[in-house]
């Protein structure tokens, strides 16, 4: 089989752009290879597995070149050829997707040519475009900036140096908000990484900055010239102060600031910050699973709302939104709900993913609608390679097991979670601890149920709220605590 870097990317266009691909290459504009055209169109038939025994170097050579024998580095330049037009065509898409950097570009070359009616006509729209309803993102200050800037050179160039000053000084304010902008957001990322993987808390420059920030006297700034651009940099800063300090009232200022003016954002933006809000619900469950769970279903619902539980619209649906929104609705025994959504969406993972994530969803419906042997026999069929979703199924064959009164099938079970806890070593040991420490007490209310230990409610119920919240599925232990004679 044809195995080139050029098959890996066309391998990646969708059928639309497949025929626009094609089309590009057999514009003269774009493509003045005849050659080329024509390798793009033979390779276009074997769209999209390109899995064939004729898909070879050779075959297609013949097919190119009509006459003449097979030649290797022929073939190779060829090859390179395309991959530089594709090249070309994920640019050329590139700036009909983001019209911001097409706009900018005409900006330039009306600039530079002098074409001042046509400048300040593009100028116009261009500002429009950047602060038009559902098209605000994390780089609306930057566009903002870089549209002072065009209007910086404009001045220049037309030796209007008097106008030079005002729009300096309005560089200089959405500089700064744009730095802020960005620096909340790598807070953010390194807020996460310390939180989830095992990352030692860095003693960084960034985070010196942003602590002695005065921003109580930049945003009064702002409030006054703009109640847009206040709306926006307030909340990214209470964006920041959630995932820095996960207090409630901060949730709650960023949620009412969020939910007002979701209008004003693009797709992937809103995508971003209502994730902000689940995260924030995830990380609390623990704390007051019937509350938090509760707040993460409503969360969960205005995301469907909004249309964006995919980051692109034509992309792929990520798998862990998928299953903290399946598994969540479970929880809180809204089980229809969830098993419709499940049939629903699982469609739009990734195709790796969509049989085992189904699986495990259809087994964790039976498991509770009790019908315990269907929901192993499903478990067994699920194939996931994410860690977090192997300790989940391994968490449900315990669950399954101890609930079915198969005490031994538990007792095996358990020593596998601990040794796959202990093994890998990826995760933090704050978060293994969380799991050993359901892995402990299951360990006690199975003794416990089959009569081999004589522990009672109050001292299992004592040992739970000892190592609380740090304990994995606490709601189900308690429940199931509470079910002892």
């Amino acid at each position: 089989m044809l195995k080139t870097n050029f098959i890996d990317v066309t391998k990646t266009f969708s059928k639309e752009e497949i025929k626009k691909f094609f089309d590009f290459a057999n514009s003269p504009y774009h493509n003045s290879s005849k050659s080329v055209a024509k390798l793009v169109e033979q390779v276009k038939k074997y769209y999209p597995d390109f899995e064939n025994r004729n898909f070879t170097k050779e075959k297609i050579f013949a097919k190119v070149f009509a006459a003449g024998a097979y030649n290797d580095q022929v073939m190779r330049n060829l090859m390179s050829d395309a991959l530089q037009l594709c090249y070309d065509f994920l640019a050329a898409e590139y700036l009909k997707k983001y019209k911001f950097a097409e706009m900018r570009s005409i900006l330039i070359e009306l600039r530079t040519r002098n074409l001042d009616a046509l400048y300040d006509k593009n100028l116009k729209a261009a500002y429009k475009s950047v602060e038009m309803d559902h098209s605000l993102d994390f780089l609306y200050f930057e566009n903002l900036y870089k549209l002072e800037g065009e209007v910086f050179l404009n001045e220049l160039t037309h030796n209007r140096q008097e106008s030079v000053y005002p729009v300096v000084v309005r560089q200089g304010e959405l500089l700064t908000y744009d730095y802020l902008s960005k620096l909340i957001n790598h807070i953010i990322d390194m807020k996460v990484n310390e939180t989830y993987y095992s990352m030692k808390e860095s003693d960084s420059i960034t985070k010196k900055i942003f602590a002695s920030l005065d921003i109580d006297s930049i945003l009064n700034k702002l409030k006054a010239s703009s109640e847009k651009e206040y709306s926006v940099l307030l909340l990214f800063y209470y964006r920041a102060l959630l995932s820095l300090n996960g207090k409630e009232e901060d949730y709650i200022k960023f949620k009412d600031l969020y939910l007002s003016n979701t209008s004003l954002f693009n797709r992937s933006t809103n995508y971003n910050l209502i994730t902000a809000l689940e995260t924030f619900c995830i990380d609390n469950i623990k704390i007051d699973s019937s509350k938090y769970r509760a707040e993460l279903n409503e969360v969960h619902r205005k995301s469907i709302e909004l249309d964006v539980l995919k980051l692109y619209e034509e992309g792929s649906l990520n798998l862990l939104k998928f299953w903290n929104i399946f598994i969540n609705s479970v929880e809180i025994n809204q089980i229809n709900w969830a098993e419709e959504f499940a049939e629903k969406h699982y469609i739009d993972l990734e195709p790796e993913t969509k049989e085992g994530a189904i699986n495990f969803a259809r087994a964790i419906i039976l498991y509770k609608r009790k019908e315990y042997e269907k929901a192993l026999d499903m478990l067994n069929k699920t194939k996931l390679s994410q860690f977090l979703f192997k300790l989940s199924i391994k968490t449900f064959y315990l669950r399954i097991y101890y609930e079915k009164g198969d005490f031994q099938s538990a007792g095996f079970a358990l020593d596998s979670y601990k040794q796959f806890l202990y093994k890998n070593k990826t995760i933090s040991d704050a978060y293994r601890n969380v799991y050993l420490n359901f892995a402990a007490i299951y360990n006690d209310l199975l003794r416990t149920a089959s009569g081999e230990k004589n522990a009672g409610k109050n001292e299992l119920m004592s040992k739970i709220e000892t190592l609380s919240p740090n304990v994995y599925n606490k709601h189900w232990l308690l429940e199931m605590i509470g079910n002892l004679k």
